[in-house]
């Protein structure tokens, strides 16, 4: 029997979806590529401060080298070619990424397509990312390196079982280039290439596949596509895994038990928060079929059951072994993205009839895409009803105008403390270097003289004077120079509704008198 509440909620839209998708299921990507073509064009009206991840890429895209931090570079490379070719600009950081969410979802939809006969269940399976919070929201604002894992995890399992499939030369060359572009997105898709090498290993049938000579021409072109940024790795692998071993550390307690205790109890539990909106939804949706199913099995369940086994076991050695006590739920997004897909190869395999499920499930997906560009427009636009303003609304603009304008010279180079701030300089003024003590590695050549002299930028939290950091850089820079500075600006958040204002701190440096 049908849900009373449920159905109340269906609008006439939702039944015209409903009806065109039970015609044509791939209209689905139509519905997406449509969504997120409304998400690019909600950034350019929202204010434009730079969140993290969008200030790291501003900052990044000066440079296209093997490494940048302690995040592999695929996802770097690809902004800053495109950055190369049109320019820095809120239209290329936010067209980059809305076609990478597309493609997320896109991919996601052909894996689904692979391994499920209904084609509504791709559907619903495709749909239910707008399920996770981490998925429709926090990747929509911020996650870049997460949105190219998810991108490489759904290729690499779709190469994979049509290799189980049907193997041919260019699936295993295709197997190799995936796997070696999903190391460099994000590292933690070792995960899945380990979780997904047990589970082959695991049944006889598909055992045979890895004995396959052409499996070395898979490792050579993995190899190939990971060599340049694994060289770079060699010889910074401290840039690459101090801030990340950190984090896992935080707020340990010094006790040996309670890390052991407290490290799984955590992993759990956010595994728990996140996945709990997708399994209210199915729970509502798929009542008592959904629990039955869990029982059910296919080859292909148990592919993924063997994925999420190997991956949840791994991450409790790691626990143990270096003391991981604290995760980021972004850490676990591209792995729980898998789970829908299970869920409904689980459905299928009880003999569950989609269409008899679609109309009662769309409501929530449809209403998800509804309320995201409502609610990010009204937070960034509206920040009153919130009582407190995002990183979207720092007036990077009116500062950086305010500072070119008081001294009436353009900068030969504008260094900074961290690559959010640079990040945020560096769109408002693309044809300037920038740099961050942060990461001195990345250096730029840049001009220095009465005309052009250096610009020292900094946000007033971090003190009234030079940051310590930013004085050692001049230091080593320019031993000797003439200091304009330090001096301070406040301006007006965007969209402000009250007196708060946000400050930069800045110096000009100019070469030493003749």
């Amino acid at each position: 029997m049908r849900s009373p509440i449920i159905l109340s909620g269906k609008s006439s839209e939702t039944r015209e979806m409903q009806r065109i998708l039970m015609k044509r299921p791939d209209t689905v990507l139509v519905l997406l590529a449509a969504y997120f073509a409304v998400m690019f064009g909600i950034r350019h009206i929202i204010p434009d401060g730079l969140r993290y991840d969008e200030a790291q890429q501003a900052f990044f895209s000066q440079w296209i080298v093997a490494g940048y931090d302690s995040q592999p570079p695929l996802y770097n490379w690809v902004q800053a070619a495109f950055v190369a070719v049109f320019g820095l600009s809120i239209t290329s950081l936010a067209f980059v990424k809305a076609v990478a969410l597309f493609a997320a979802y896109a991919s996601y939809y052909r894996l689904a397509r692979e391994v499920l006969t209904e084609r509504l269940f791709a559907v619903i399976a495709t749909l239910s990312l707008m399920t996770i919070p981490q998925i429709f929201w926090e990747a929509q604002r911020d996650l870049t390196h997460s949105v190219a894992l998810v991108i490489c995890i759904n290729l690499f399992l779709l190469v994979v079982i049509r290799t189980l499939k049907a193997p041919t030369t260019l699936l295993y060359a295709s197997l190799g280039l995936i796997a070696g572009l999903g190391m460099i997105s994000k590292y933690n898709f070792a995960l899945i290439f380990l979780g997904t090498f047990v589970a082959v290993l695991a049944n006889p049938q598909w055992r045979v596949r890895l004995y396959d000579p052409r499996i070395l021409l898979s490792c050579l072109i993995g190899l190939l596509v990971v060599l340049p940024h694994g060289l770079w790795l060699l010889d910074n692998f401290g840039v690459a895994s101090n801030k990340t071993l950190t984090i896992m550390g935080q707020d340990a307690p010094d006790e040996a038990l309670l890390k052991f205790v407290q490290g799984p109890i955590r992993f759990f539990r956010i595994t728990v928060i996140i996945l709990a909106p997708l399994a209210l939804v199915y729970l509502l949706v798929f009542r008592s079929n959904l629990l039955r199913s869990l029982r059910a099995s296919t080859d292909w369940t148990r592919l993924f059951g063997w994925i999420f086994v190997t991956i949840i076991l791994t991450v409790l050695i790691l626990i143990v072994t270096i003391g991981m006590t604290a995760l980021r739920d972004r850490w676990l997004m591209p792995f729980v993205a898998l789970v829908p897909l299970f869920l409904c190869l689980k459905l299928e395999a009880l003999k569950v009839q989609s269409h008899d499920f679609l109309g009662r499930f769309l409501v929530f997906p449809l209403t998800v895409m509804l309320l995201v560009p409502l609610a990010l427009t009204l937070r960034t636009n509206a920040p009153q009803l919130f009582g407190s303003y995002q990183a979207y609304n720092m007036p990077y603009g009116d500062l950086m105008e305010h500072i070119l304008a008081e001294e009436g010279r353009k900068p030969g180079l504008i260094q900074t403390t961290n690559w959010m701030v640079a990040g945020n300089s560096h769109l408002q003024t693309p044809d300037i270097p920038v740099m961050a003590t942060s990461l001195e590695a990345l250096q730029l050549p840049y001009a220095w003289s009465d005309e052009n002299p250096m610009l020292l930028i900094w946000l007033r939290s971090e003190g009234d004077t030079i940051p310590p950091s930013i004085s050692a850089w001049l230091e080593r820079a320019a031993p000797v120079h003439r200091l304009s500075g330090p001096r301070s600006i406040e301006r007006p958040y965007q969209h402000s509704f009250n007196d708060e204002t946000a400050a930069l701190g800045y110096a000009w440096v100019y070469p030493p008198s003749p």
